[in-house]
C-alpha cells in the first residue's frame, strides 16, 4: 500500500495525472470539456483556490492553493469520475485503468519554483506540439489569465495576477512577457518516471 502524503491545507500544489501507458485520457472535445465540469465541481466542493491549468492529449496540470485540505480526496474523485465517464463512453469499462496510478502532487514552498510553474503549465501545449502559440490552446488557464476569454468557474485568474502587480493591466503585461520570454529561452517539459521536468537548452 501506498503511504499516505503528508499534505499542507492551505499549501500551494502542482497536481499532475497522465494516461497509464502513456495513452491519451482526453480523446475530443468532449473529453476536455467533461474534465473541465469535474474539475470546476471538485474545486467548489473543496475550496480550492486554482491559480492555472492546462489539460492536453495525455496528462494534464494543475497549479492549486488549498484552503481547507482536501488535495487527495478531491483527486481521486476528479480523476475517478473522469475515467469512469471515458470507459462508459469509449466502450473501456473492465479494460483496465485510464490514468496512471496515483495522480503526482508536488508541494511548491520554493519561490523560485513557484516562479518557473508560472511558465511551465501554460507552455506545456507548445512544448508537446499540440499547438503552435499558447495563445491558440484552449484548454488552458492561459487565455482567461491574459483576458482573452472569461475563466471556467474553477479558475481564479486574479489569484495569479497578483504576483504580477496590483494593477491588472500592468499585471497582465507582465505575466505575458514573462511566459514569453519561457518560449525564447527554450524551455520544454518532459515526464519521467518521477514525474514532470522542465529542460532548458543548453542546460
Amino acid at each position: 500500500m501506498a503511504p499516505l502524503r503528508e499534505i499542507d491545507p492551505s499549501g500551494i500544489y502542482h497536481v499532475m495525472s497522465r494516461g497509464n501507458f502513456r495513452q491519451p485520457i482526453h480523446l475530443d472535445e468532449a473529453h476536455y470539456a467533461k474534465k473541465t465540469r469535474l474539475l470546476a465541481r471538485v474545486a467548489r466542493q473543496r475550496r480550492w483556490i486554482v491559480l492555472d491549468w492546462c489539460l492536453i492529449e495525455n496528462h494534464h496540470h494543475l497549479l492549486i492553493q488549498l484552503t481547507e485540505g482536501g488535495l487527495s480526496e478531491g483527486m481521486r474523485e476528479l480523476n475517478g469520475c473522469f475515467s469512469r465517464w471515458s470507459n462508459l463512453e469509449t466502450g473501456r469499462t473492465n479494460t483496465g485503468h485510464l490514468i496512471k496510478n496515483r495522480f503526482r502532487s508536488v508541494s511548491v514552498t520554493e519561490e523560485t519554483h513557484f516562479w518557473e510553474l508560472m511558465r511551465y503549465v501554460p507552455i506545456n501545449p507548445v512544448a508537446h506540439g499540440e499547438a503552435k502559440t499558447i495563445e491558440e490552446w484552449r484548454w488552458s488557464g492561459y487565455r482567461a489569465n491574459i483576458g482573452l476569454e472569461h475563466p471556467y468557474p474553477f479558475h481564479q485568474p486574479a489569484e495569479l495576477l497578483r504576483y504580477f502587480g496590483a494593477d491588472p493591466a500592468t499585471a497582465v503585461e507582465r505575466y505575458t512577457s514573462f511566459v514569453h520570454e519561457g518560449l525564447v529561452r527554450g524551455g520544454h517539459v518532459s515526464w519521467s518516471d518521477q514525474g514532470f521536468d522542465v529542460i532548458r537548452s543548453g542546460a
